[in-house]
């Protein structure tokens, strides 16, 4: 660390360094905790998830279907789904509380009902601990206290 280091504030996920920046990577474990979530009882049983990550976009694109305004009129399973998914996508990513660097996805979750129709949703980056970054200069390697992230500017 040079003398020159700028102190930054990021949330860091916990499980980034485990599988970096790839979407397709982060989606596919996203789906196997969801699935250890619902063998345990902590997801509804009606949700079924499916992410989408499109080429050239730094966003995942998740449907939670088999809920609705119908089967869960007061929301709370859909509530649950939403939020559990979320909480667990925030464990891929890393958040610049600055701006100076976009997080490395934004989260889009849509409750579909049984026409594909969405009736409620999220969108967001992340949820977590604050933890502090030191910089050099863009480009440089960003030191958290859940490990090391290379930004490329």
């Amino acid at each position: 660390m040079t003398s020159s280091a700028l102190t930054h504030r990021c949330i860091t996920g916990n499980d980034y360094l485990r599988v970096g920046d790839s979407l397709a990577a982060i989606a596919a474990n996203i789906v196997e905790e969801i699935g250890e979530l619902r063998a345990g009882g902590e997801f509804p049983d009606r949700a079924s998830v499916s992410i989408t990550v499109r080429p050239g976009e730094s966003t995942l694109h998740t449907q939670i279907a088999g809920l609705s305004p119908t089967t869960d009129p007061d929301g709370v399973q859909t509530r649950a789904a939403i939020l559990a998914v979320f909480e667990l996508a925030s464990h891929y990513n890393v958040i610049d509380l600055d701006g100076a660097q976009p997080p490395v996805f934004v989260h889009r979750i849509l409750a579909v009902d049984a026409t594909g129709t969405p009736y409620t949703g999220l969108i967001g980056t992340g949820i977590g601990d604050v933890h502090p970054t030191h910089t050099a200069a863009a480009g440089a390697v960003v030191a958290t206290a859940a490990g090391v992230r290379t930004l490329h500017s």
